[in-house]
């Protein structure tokens, strides 16, 4: 879901919020003063020299856990390890190896080309399972009657098709209803709500 940006228009405070593309508000209630906070459109230093629009630099310290690829110098032995970048563990590091307890390793940089171009087993938080195989995961999604999805999944274009399926219904239901209200077919029907309500 997109985050957008609100400036205060009487204390300057900024704020975020996060909704959908279609129901974004031109402007808040500012959470300090209580004043008319409007969307701030950012764009780049290279796009704009105004500094109102100009969006603030981004951090580049990394925070967080993240899976690296070890390789011990001394068996060859692969494996796993989590590094916590906010404790100021660096991936660069030298990790234990669990096969010889050797110190001598080294981080193997990963290409991921695809999302399931992992190195297998790996855990799958959305099966809820320890998958060995691309193999395993498709027989797996058989057995529950899923579909795999492999590379990016559009999110916003679902989001559209539900607005676009949402507003057809809205639209049919207010037609019938207006029928209902309105139509010299449905007079008959009108007259017998009217005498049940009285």
């Amino acid at each position: 879901m997109p985050t957008y940006s609100y400036k205060c228009t009487g204390c300057e405070h900024e704020q975020d919020h996060s909704c959908r593309f279609a129901g974004r508000p031109d402007s808040l209630e500012c959470l300090e003063c209580g004043s008319n906070s409007k969307r701030v459109f950012r764009v780049s230093a290279a796009q704009s020299n105004d500094p109102y629009n100009r969006a603030p630099p981004k951090s580049t310290k990394s925070m967080g856990l993240v899976m690296h690829l070890y390789m011990c110098k001394d068996c060859d032995h692969q494996f796993d390890e989590l590094t916590d970048f906010s404790a100021g563990q660096h991936f660069e590091d030298k990790r234990k190896c669990p096969e010889c307890s050797s110190m001598n390793s080294k981080w193997v940089p990963t290409a991921r080309i695809d999302r399931f171009s992992e190195m297998f087993p790996y855990y799958d938080r959305g099966l809820g399972v320890m998958l060995q195989s691309k193999r395993h995961r498709l027989d797996v999604c058989r057995e529950r009657g899923l579909t795999p999805v492999d590379g990016d999944w559009n999110v916003d274009k679902e989001f559209s098709e539900w607005d676009n399926r949402h507003e057809t219904e809205v639209k049919e239901y207010d037609n019938y209803c207006d029928r209902l209200d309105n139509h010299p077919a449905f007079r008959q029907f009108r007259e017998a709500n009217h005498k049940k309500q009285l």
